[in-house]
């Protein structure tokens, strides 16, 4: 289980930062534009990376 020691605090801190930047920047200037399946997705993207970063970082000290 090596791979999962890659994923410390700064991954997290990095993947939560960028997913919120996706939230927040991106959807919203995808929704201006008048695009809004893409906002729906950039949503979906941003919280997927915020959950997955969560979890991955959580199953580093399960196991």
């Amino acid at each position: 289980m090596r791979i999962l020691n890659l994923f410390d605090v700064y991954f997290l801190i990095m993947m939560v930062l960028q997913g919120s930047v996706v939230l927040s920047v991106d959807a919203r200037n995808f929704k201006k534009s008048g695009d809004d399946i893409t906002s729906k997705k950039a949503r979906t993207l941003g919280l997927l990376a915020i959950i997955i970063a969560i979890i991955l970082f959580t199953l580093r000290f399960i196991f």
